[in-house]
């Protein structure tokens, strides 16, 4: 009787301890930044630079809810942005198009070509950030084929798009999926499929997509129909070949997207390849296939 009444003391403090923790404040004071210049910048493969330059917010700052809005808060349109592709240096010029990704410095005097290291620079709002991304040889993609999702036994039209590639025998290599529906205009990266070859090196390697993610397409809910692809639809499949630092930053991108709001997660600090800034300038080259979306 003696140990029953000493355990139900500790019980019953423990039940208080645990109550007045869950009413105790705790005051956060979350780091300020500053105010930093944002690049979302690439490179690909025969094609001209695209660099969009934003200013970056508080966190818990009023963020427009129109593309409009947007672009008079953030865009900037005066910088001076150019690139070095290692033995000349271009000026790149501001450009406004009435479709995505509608504002963007580029340059038609010249493209992206393997081997060479291409250093971005960017001054605006007396500020001054840089960075150098290169771009890989792109690897061939072997096959794709469609399967149903394997996470509903009852599912008989929705699943994924299958990718089998063979990954190249030197260490290093970084890799991102973009995709696209025949009847949509752009490609857009996949969620979750940027990944490097650490486990798979020289290896045959397979991975599933879902469809892509579109800019200013978030919903409240899931819908299938628009996560996954269904039978008869006609895919067009980037596999997307990325340097290291490229990776770094979609890697741990999507891991800070994907435990937003968690509070079971541990935090994820974004690794930007800007010097002085946020964001990432990226390289990348890619092999494209075509699959129609039907059972064996």
């Amino acid at each position: 009787m003696k140990k029953l009444v000493i355990f139900t003391t500790i019980l019953g403090l423990a039940v208080v301890l645990m109550f007045s923790s869950c009413e105790r404040v705790i005051d956060i004071e979350l780091p300020n930044d500053g105010d930093l210049l944002v690049v979302e910048g690439t490179i690909e493969l025969g094609e001209f630079p695209k660099v969009l330059v934003t200013r970056n917010q508080g966190f818990f700052d009023n963020f427009p809810s129109d593309l409009q809005g947007f672009v008079d808060a953030f865009v900037i349109k005066d910088a001076i942005v150019t690139v070095n592709d290692g033995t000349q240096t271009f000026n790149l010029t501001y450009t406004e198009l009435p479709f995505y990704p509608f504002y963007f410095y580029t340059s038609t005097e010249f493209s992206g070509e393997l081997g060479k290291n291409y250093t971005l620079t960017v001054n605006a709002d007396s500020k001054s950030v840089s960075a150098v991304t290169s771009i890989k040889p792109p690897v061939p993609i072997d096959s794709l084929y469609f399967g149903l999702n394997v996470f509903d036994v009852n599912e008989d039209s929705l699943g994924f798009i299958y990718m089998d590639f063979k990954d190249p025998d030197t260490i290093g290599n970084a890799y991102r999926i973009y995709a696209k529906k025949r009847m949509e205009p752009f490609f857009f990266s996949v969620e979750g499929t940027t990944f490097s070859d650490q486990f798979i090196n020289g290896r045959n390697f397979s991975i599933f997509s879902g469809q892509s993610d579109k800019p200013f397409g978030v919903q409240d809910t899931f819908v299938p129909q628009s996560f996954f692809y269904k039978l008869g639809d006609t895919v067009d499949i980037r596999l997307a070949s990325i340097d290291y630092t490229t990776y770094d930053f979609f890697n741990t991108l999507e891991a800070a997207a994907g435990g937003n709001g968690n509070p079971f997660s541990a935090p994820t600090i974004v690794k930007s390849n800007i010097k002085g800034g946020l964001g990432v300038w990226a390289g990348l080259s890619y092999t494209t296939q075509t699959v129609i979306a039907k059972l064996p």
